[in-house]
């Protein structure tokens, strides 16, 4: 039973002792922040915000709500992460659903946006904005949140994806000013865009059992698989971006901190200029700013 592994000896607990003894099984398990970790998952047991425990640490939880509880520490014991448990994501200033099918938004891919809007710094400006590999959908909702008399286009070869994406567009507002559907890169795709965001997979196939396992075991390998050198997308992407660009419009394009020079060249070669590198949050290289090559 979940609770024998939790330890949960005595049939009353005030939301102050389940989260001690959470909290210690999770540091004990290695999570890196235990504290924070419990009182998220308890905050999601109890359908509250964790953060109003303050002040109500002496409630008493009902025992449907601790054995929710329960099998939500362990799980993290396990090191699912926290994200993947509830479901939920907050990436720039929305909250996502999250599914198996669609990569974990990651504070890195953030750069992107932020790269974005120094280049693009009129907000009332009206854009049309595409989404490679959208997954989630948080790339081109974050644009379209911050651009908001642009329109926008996800496209994911995972119909999963879309959907999921779609629910997100619904959930933050948004959906009568983006459309995302299946497709492979941006085959079959006429139309031009001032901005086009990508964060392809990108690690080497042979990394991913290096990788930690909060990411190898619960993250989906096509999003994660960039092939023997992890440069596959970017081949085949560098072949198609010419065609997407309006005259002045720009690619913000996600990297592995190692991969610059080889991508770089990689866009050359197929008629692209790099006009830009932002580091992210950690100080690495993380995007790559691509226009159209002028003589």
């Amino acid at each position: 039973m979940i609770e024998e592994q939790i330890n949960w000896p005595q049939v009353r607990y005030s939301i102050r002792e389940v989260l001690e003894i959470a909290a210690t099984k999770l540091k004990n398990a290695g999570v890196e922040q235990p504290i924070k970790d419990a009182r998220i998952l308890l905050g999601y047991s109890l359908d509250k915000p964790w953060e109003r425990f303050y002040g109500k640490e002496r409630e008493i939880i009902k025992s449907e709500q601790l054995h929710n509880y329960g099998q939500k520490v362990l799980r993290r014991c396990q090191r699912e992460p926290v994200s993947r448990i509830i479901g939920r994501r907050e990436f720039w200033n929305l909250e996502l659903e999250i599914t198996p099918f669609a990569l974990d938004p990651r504070p890195d891919s953030e750069t992107l946006i932020e790269a974005a809007l120094e280049k693009f710094p009129d907000r009332s400006r009206p854009l049309n904005i595409l989404d490679l590999g959208s997954g989630s959908g948080c790339l081109v909702l974050a644009a379209l949140q911050e651009w908001q008399h642009s329109t926008g286009l996800g496209i994911d070869i995972d119909p999963h994806c879309v959907e999921l994406a779609k629910a997100n567009a619904r959930r933050n507002g948004l959906s009568d000013r983006v459309k995302f559907q299946a497709g492979d890169w941006s085959n079959n795709l006429d139309e031009k865009f001032d901005i086009v965001l990508c964060n392809p997979p990108y690690i080497p196939t042979n990394d991913i059992l290096k990788l930690d396992e909060e990411v190898r075991f619960f993250e989906p390998k096509k999003a994660l698989d960039g092939g023997p050198d992890g440069l596959d997308c970017y081949v085949q992407l560098s072949s198609q971006f010419r065609k997407l660009l309006t005259a002045h419009g720009l690619i913000f394009l996600e990297i592995g901190f190692h991969q610059k020079k080889q991508i770089c060249e990689i866009m050359r070669i197929s008629g692209l200029d790099v006009i830009g590198i932002k580091k992210d949050i950690g100080q690495r290289d993380r995007c790559l700013i691509l226009s159209h090559k002028h003589c």
